[in-house]
């Protein structure tokens, strides 16, 4: 801490630490240590500036074929291009890992399809439609 540092700042800085200690001992308590030992690892790649691919971390801990899906998407599109995401509206994770994981494509819901270059539906069959392509969980459709 720096010398001078006011009250409510030492205050401030002292409970975020307090915070961290609670969140580090809970952690120790629910994880097993092989878990621990992943996650750890994880964060130092991530923080060194490694890319983690999708499947390996935890921003999936709600549904694992996203990211795979997402994955697929990112590699058969181009990096200006305008994606629709259609894929479930709940939990609103959906939305922010498409948005994080497609970048810098432009990420865009079903409502503003017509924007759109490509349209990524997850978990929805739509071969049929012209231009679809069978993706793993899921379908691309050029526009």
């Amino acid at each position: 801490m720096r010398p001078g540092a006011s009250v409510s700042e030492k205050l401030r800085r002292g409970l975020a630490a307090a915070l961290l200690v609670v969140v580090a001992a809970s952690m120790l308590a629910t994880l097993r240590p092989g878990e621990l030992k992943r996650r750890w690892h994880l964060l130092a790649r991530s923080v060194s500036g490694e890319r983690i691919s999708p499947g390996e971390g935890t921003g999936f801990w709600f549904d694992r074929d996203y990211a795979v899906f997402l994955e697929e998407v990112r590699r058969r599109t181009q990096d200006n291009a305008t994606v629709a995401v259609l894929a479930p509206p709940w939990p609103d994770v959906y939305a922010y890992q498409a948005a994080y994981q497609l970048a810098p494509r432009r990420v865009v819901d079903a409502r503003r399809s017509g924007e759109a270059s490509f349209v990524a539906a997850y978990r929805i069959d739509a071969t049929g439609a012209p231009g679809a392509i069978a993706i793993p969980h899921g379908t691309l459709s050029r526009r």
